[in-house]
């Protein structure tokens, strides 16, 4: 068994979760969750709490590989059903600036185009007037889909290592490489 698949789920008030049919879903204040649940593994609720387990007449390796993953999918569905999630991009270059239109974000990143990526309903964008469009706060229920929404963004322009320009979670640290040495050397 995992180390993580046997800790126990944190069941907030408010909060229900049911396992049927292939499926768990997690509904909260915020939101309804439902993803996949594997069918080698059993779901038991006491107390507030939920207990991830193994069925017997399943193959072993396969619910020992999916018993942690489906705890931790499990409890970021909890998580972002009651708290929800935050991220925050930064985009640092001259001219670089976002602005949401409807829920297409125009993204202006130094290309001859200016680039319009399609928001996720379940994602809300925010872009604070004091950053001048260079911050892009994105809260979301579903960590998943905030995730990949994130790394799409960052695949528009990925943070370079010379100047650091690009399109970078707030505190990221870009590794910096030193340009050219200026003409030493040679003959």
């Amino acid at each position: 068994m995992s180390r993580i698949g046997k800790r126990p789920i944190a069941l907030p008030k408010g909060v229900t979760l049911t396992a049927q049919n292939g499926f768990f879903e997690v509904k909260g204040p915020k939101a309804t969750i439902k993803k996949p649940f594997p069918a080698s593994l059993t779901l038991d609720i006491k107390d507030g709490q939920a207990f991830l387990g193994m069925k017997t007449d399943v193959n072993a390796e396969e619910a020992n590989r999916m018993h942690g993953t489906a705890r931790a999918l499990i409890n970021s569905a909890v998580t972002g059903v009651t708290e929800g999630f935050k991220k925050n991009l930064k985009l640092e270059g001259t001219g670089y600036k976002a602005e949401m239109k409807g829920s297409v974000l125009n993204l202006t990143l130094g290309k001859s185009h200016p680039e319009n990526y399609e928001i996720p309903k379940s994602i809300s964008v925010r872009i604070p007037p004091e950053s001048k469009g260079t911050v892009i706060q994105m809260e979301s229920y579903d960590k998943e889909v905030l995730g990949q929404t994130v790394a799409n963004l960052q695949s528009l322009r990925v943070p370079e290592p010379y100047k650091g320009k690009g399109v970078q979670l707030e505190g990221q640290k870009i590794r910096r490489k030193a340009g050219k040495a200026g003409g030493k050397g040679g003959k």
